[in-house]
């Protein structure tokens, strides 16, 4: 059977620690043979760069979490062999939902992997009796070529392909190869030929190996660990002194949780520390950084989650947003980051204000309150998202403005609607960044639908049975036309009322849809299992197209629910988004 890492044992605490520095290595570059194993074979031996967590679920306070360990300059998953991630293994954000996968840009190491691995012959020696051995008077070279292989084996056993099949001996396994993995690196550290570079690698060899003992319940490990991180968080190889802070850190998230007093500003210091001694903070770090913010947050400790989101958002996204930053791996961790930050802890006097505001004129308008009577000015409106996008000129500011547009624009309050563009235009829609990105696209939406009202609408599309439909057959009729996608079953709520609309008024109101699916989708089938009867054109998407679908976008439709109306002439009357009841609209077009 294959061992779910989850089944092994560890600590009530020291799994807090199982970073498991990925391979030490050796592991980046293909080796030169291992005579160190016993039954080696004379092919080069290739690491894929990722170190085994023996425990695959996060132990109290795991500082990566799931699987996730870190590396010189990226977080892995732990994989199976080849490199595909195993579906236990899925990262999270904290609660927020899934994060990329560690192949996604914004990590170098990883994504620059080989498709597979070449595994030494020892990997599967298990069912003929042999195993890994350390031989003695070993040099740098072959010492780092042991702890290479020593990594790979581990993910072997942990994945289940090594041959073992009892539980209690994959452990026993584990556990001694682990052992092994820390001699070896305590002799490439006292190896009189070994340079500094082949010391790094072995006192990094050495966090891993108690950091991998201490995730399998070995507490003595645990401690030995801290005492070595403390020791070495001054160390002169950027890497160890990476690795032995990030460890640090997780000691002190595991204090927090335990209830010990004063540590939140402990870790705030620590992490603080990390960033100053690394010039380039890495996805390691920024894993374990939003572990830090959501346990902060768990105990109500606001005012340092709060910081560390800041952190977050100062060292990995604000310098991307700043321009200048052309990579594509620091625009994915940049990404990445903004959604492990997550939003503001603490809610901004200005952000309070434009809520108030907002709830205000929505309040009036499902009370009917008229424009000119309402209590929410266009100028204090305005007054009060500038100051909130000059405060807080993030995305997440960008993309509260966009949606509180069409909040407006739903609601009839057209006076509202147009400053909240202004303000889009005005702060945001220059910028070469997520934020300009996300202001142009509600912007442009915005004048595509304004452009479309009075326009006649026959498009040159087959109907999703692929046969012949065309609007013209249905002048004189007023159209209902629901864009929908078999991909999102909710775009076809708004149906209900259509349909309701249409039994009423059968002869003069009619249905036609506007499916947006991919190419792919079996869209016949999604009709008949839920007995679409009304035509729909086939307008595919394209994802990886610069515009994802023509139709959508000239309809500046930005979300579904979305209907047009379309007049008797065969003109687009009018668009909704809100899956309010149409009935007035229809009944106004037929008097």
């Amino acid at each position: 059977m294959a061992f779910v890492i989850a089944r092994l044992p560890k600590t009530v605490w020291a799994g807090a620690v199982a970073i498991l520095l990925t391979p030490v290595v050796g592991g980046c570059t293909r080796q030169p043979p291992a005579e160190s194993v016993e039954g080696a074979p004379a092919d080069d031996v290739q690491s894929n760069g990722n170190a085994l967590s023996s425990s695959g679920d996060a132990a109290p306070g795991d500082l990566t979490g799931n699987g996730r360990e870190s590396s010189p300059s990226s977080v892995g998953l732990m994989n199976s062999p080849g490199g595909a991630q195993t579906a236990s293994n899925q990262p999270t954000d904290g609660g927020r939902g899934p994060l990329p996968p560690t192949d996604a840009p914004g990590n170098d190491a990883l994504a620059n992997e080989p498709a597979s691995i070449d595994f030494p012959q020892t990997i599967a020696s298990h069912s003929s009796g042999r195993s890994k051995q350390l031989a003695h008077d070993l040099g740098p070279e072959k010492l780092r070529t042991f702890l290479s292989e020593a990594d790979i084996e581990m993910r072997m056993i942990v994945s289940g392909d090594s041959g073992i099949q009892d539980e209690a001996t994959a452990i026993r396994e584990l556990k001694r190869i682990v052992s092994l993995k820390r001699e070896a690196s305590r002799r490439l550290i006292e190896h009189p030929d070994a340079m500094p570079a082949d010391q790094a690698i072995g006192r990094r060899g050495e966090l891993q190996s108690l950091s991998h003992l201490a995730s399998m319940g070995d507490l003595k490990s645990a401690e030995s660990l801290q005492v070595l991180a403390e020791d070495l968080q001054n160390d002169s190889d950027p890497g160890v002194r990476s690795d032995s802070q990030l460890v640090l850190i997780g000691f002190a998230i595991e204090e927090l949780r335990n209830g010990k007093s004063g540590v939140a500003t402990k870790v705030v210091s620590q992490i603080d520390r990390l960033l100053q001694s690394s010039s380039d903070p890495d996805a390691a770090a920024l894993m374990v950084m939003g572990q830090a913010r959501d346990a902060l947050m768990q105990f109500e400790h606001v005012e340092e989650a709060s910081r560390v989101r800041a952190m977050i958002l100062e060292e990995f996204v604000e310098p991307v947003e700043a321009g200048g930053v052309e990579s594509e791996a620091l625009v994915g961790l940049a990404d990445m980051a903004r959604q492990i930050a997550g939003p503001s802890l603490q809610v901004s006097e200005a952000t309070r204000r434009v809520q108030e505001l907002m709830q205000q004129f929505i309040t009036e308008s499902n009370e009917s309150v008229a424009a000119a009577d309402s209590d929410v000015s266009p100028a204090d409106w305005k007054e009060a998202i500038r100051t909130l996008a000059e405060e807080q000129p993030d995305l997440l500011t960008a993309q509260f403005l966009a949606g509180a547009s069409l909040e407006a624009e739903t609601v009839g309050r057209e006076d509202l609607m147009s400053v909240t563009y202004q303000v889009l235009d005005d702060q945001f829609a220059s910028l070469q960044d997520d934020r300009g990105r996300e202001a142009r696209a509600a912007i442009q939406a915005r004048n595509n639908r304004e452009k479309i009202i009075g326009k006649t609408f026959d498009p040159d599309l087959p109907s999703t049975k692929g046969d012949e439909l065309s609007l013209e057959s249905y002048r004189g009729k007023v159209v209902l036309m629901p864009f929908w996608s078999a991909a999102f079953p909710d775009s076809l709520m708004v149906v209900e009322n259509l349909q309701e609309i249409a039994r009423r008024y059968p002869d003069q109101v009619a249905i036609v849809g506007m499916n947006l699916d991919v190419q792919s989708t079996d869209v016949p089938a999604f009709e008949s299992r839920n007995k679409i009867s009304f035509p729909s054109f086939r307008s595919v998407s394209d994802p990886e197209a610069t515009v994802a679908n023509s139709i959508a976008y000239r309809f500046g439709a930005v979300s579904l629910l979305f209907v047009a109306v379309i007049d008797q002439e065969g003109k687009v009357h009018a668009l909704e988004f809100s899956g309010r009841d149409l009935t007035p609209v229809v009944e106004n077009l037929l008097r």
